[in-house]
């Protein structure tokens, strides 16, 4: 199997089912992320790109929701990154990689103590890391793009959510500054709501 062919559906999984409960999702709703939200293909195309990840086994279908197969290691695409239907449509049957032999519990003792835990930036725990100090104002920012832009406090979110899932490792309040942007908001009143 070609390897940018797995690497195009890690990723294009990756931006898709990131921040979704579980990591599953319905095949409806999957298109309805990639022809309107991301506006990466029309809704024929990502209804035809869905069928073909679950014909070939790339997503796997258990009580109507879909899960990326077993063995498929979703990966976070570079910046600038977007898919093509033709590519998409044209994937072979998925090929789970043969499995490894486990490691000893000595070596996974090893790579545990190697690795350090990332601290949240909400976590009480003392850390190297600056507090962000625009997390408070979320709740405020909030409000105020909904008031300012007419819709509701939950749209806000959702588009909020959206742009997280679609940009990576951005902050709530920059995508809920992206929303606001979007709006036509002032954005002089957004960056003092969110010094407050």
């Amino acid at each position: 199997m070609e390897m940018g062919h797995q690497q195009d559906v890690c990723h294009l999984l990756h931006i898709s089912l990131e921040g979704l409960s579980g990591g599953t999702t319905t095949s409806e709703e999957l298109s309805r992320i990639w022809s309107l939200e991301l506006q990466w293909f029309t809704p024929e195309e990502a209804d035809e790109i869905v069928a073909a990840l679950t014909e070939r086994g790339w997503l796997t279908e258990s009580e109507s929701k879909l899960s990326p197969s077993p063995g498929l290691e979703l990966s976070r695409p570079p910046l600038g990154w977007r898919p093509t239907s033709r590519r998409l449509l044209e994937l072979p049957q998925f090929q789970q990689a043969p499995l490894t032999q486990p490691a000893s519990v000595p070596e996974l003792a090893k790579a545990v103590a190697k690795s350090k835990p990332m601290p949240k930036v909400s976590d009480p725990t003392p850390s190297a890391l600056p507090p962000d100090r625009a997390e408070g104002s979320i709740p405020h920012l909030i409000g105020m793009i909904a008031d300012k832009s007419a819709l509701e406090n939950k749209e806000v979110m959702r588009r909020a959510q959206r742009k997280r899932r679609a940009l990576g490792p951005v902050t709530l309040w920059m995508a809920l500054a992206l929303v606001a942007k979007e709006q036509g908001l002032d954005m002089h009143d957004v960056t003092a709501a969110i010094k407050a």
